[in-house]
């Protein structure tokens, strides 16, 4: 039985070769086509995995040891952990979860697996050493996970198979495809003569990538549209000052990467914010800035930030809200705009576009010899995302697909 796996930062997915040469995504759990990529222990030591993980740590009030993202720190030297008692390596880590996803999906369809497309992304960082140490790392956790005969697909060429199921005639495409982590795009020749063959690289044109895509994206929102409740342009006043003084704190920056907030829990961030917050003209910024650090309050952020991008990738404006401080005073209800969302992620557009140019660069080709613009990824679906293809390729070569299941289907196919 051949599966293919896409290992994404947010969520998971498992596809199966069906007896009929079509993908078919594989419910690991019914009416589940996804899985999130996260991992509780309990505080009594009970690990649960994908989406019983997510639902067991709401369940436990937000307590335990709750890891999202794993793919993400890849590219980092992570030190080993306590989890369930037990002391761990980041590999190991990822191996339990693609274990988990290959019992799983042996488990529901009674057979075991005898071939393995795992995806990769272009890019797992822009420091070629550490892209490196990433590939060596998920390699590891592959290997300590049991798992032989696999191969690795780079993602947006699995997705470019997929979407050749529906040609009738050979095609350039370019593949855009937005994952939590990161943003790959790929050119490629495909065709229904071509579908099947055993070799497919030299149909693969130009490759690029960049190692920010949803996650960073939700840094920009934070940045956008928040920091004014955590202390932006707030003031303070010294003992040894008689005017206010405009506050700054590091951790002003530093929390905007939400995942990484258990590296900010320090005693002296602990110490300095006590200290000033009697001396704050708003004191309540800061009690939010504690609360967010040392309440681990990063994932119920991020996942409140998700569902308000989701409802602008639909409407022009929006209400972004975030009860988890459980106080009138300092939870938030703010008005959000998605032209002044795109504004400030114009950067990190910035880079896309650049990688899309470098990409055709590298294929020896112009926007207009491109046939199809195939884009997945949920990032996809943000409207000023998509403008960046429609100015350089024009509204009516854009194709989309499932945005979640896209690449799964399409490593089964590879």
């Amino acid at each position: 039985m051949k599966l293919g796996i896409d290992f994404g930062t947010t969520n998971s997915a498992v596809a199966r070769l069906a007896p009929d040469g079509r993908p078919e995504i594989v419910e690991l759990f019914p009416g589940e086509r996804t899985q999130r990529t996260v991992i509780h222990a309990s505080t009594e030591g009970q690990v649960t995995l994908g989406n019983r993980a997510f639902e067991a740590y709401l369940e436990a009030d937000l307590t335990g040891r709750f890891l999202r993202s794993l793919k993400a720190f890849l590219p980092h030297d992570v030190p080993r952990t306590q989890f369930a008692g037990r002391q761990h390596s980041f590999p190991d880590l990822v191996a339990a979860y693609l274990r988990f996803l290959v019992d799983r999906a042996e488990l529901v369809l009674g057979s075991p697996m005898t071939e393995l497309v795992i995806g990769r992304p272009v890019a797992f960082h822009s420091d070629p050493d550490r892209n490196s140490a990433a590939l060596s790392r998920l390699q590891q956790a592959i290997a300590t996970a049991g798992i032989r005969n696999y191969r690795l697909q780079l993602e947006p060429v699995a997705a470019a198979w997929l979407h050749e199921l529906s040609l009738t005639r050979e095609r350039l495409l370019l593949v855009g495809d937005f994952g939590g982590g990161t943003a790959d795009f790929a050119v490629l020749r495909a065709g229904p003569l071509r579908a099947g063959r055993p070799d497919r690289m030299g149909d693969v044109l130009g490759t690029a990538g960049v190692a920010e895509a949803g996650d960073a994206l939700d840094g920009r929102f934070l940045d956008t549209f928040l920091m004014g409740a955590f202390g932006r342009g707030a003031t303070w006043r010294p003992p040894d000052s008689v005017e206010p003084r405009l506050w700054y704190h590091p951790i002003q920056h530093q929390i905007q990467r939400l995942y990484y907030l258990h590296q900010l829990r320090t005693n002296d961030l602990r110490d300095s914010l006590w200290h000033v917050e009697p001396m704050m003209s708003d004191p309540a910024v800061v009690r939010r800035v504690r609360r967010l650090v040392f309440d681990d309050l990063g994932y119920p952020m991020a996942w409140a930030i998700e569902a308000t991008k989701r409802e602008l990738g639909a409407v022009p404006a929006t209400t972004f809200h975030f009860r988890e401080f459980f106080s009138d005073a300092l939870n938030l209800e703010v008005p959000v705009e998605r032209s002044a969302y795109a504004e400030g992620c114009q950067a990190l557009l910035g880079q896309y576009d650049e990688a899309i140019g470098l990409c055709l660069g590298r294929a020896g080709l112009q926007a207009a010899d491109i046939d199809d613009v195939f884009l997945t990824g949920g990032t996809s679906q943000l409207p000023f995302v998509r403008d960046l293809f429609t100015a350089r390729f024009g509204v009516d070569k854009l194709r989309g697909g499932d945005s979640f299941t896209s690449v799964c289907e399409g490593l089964a196919l590879s």
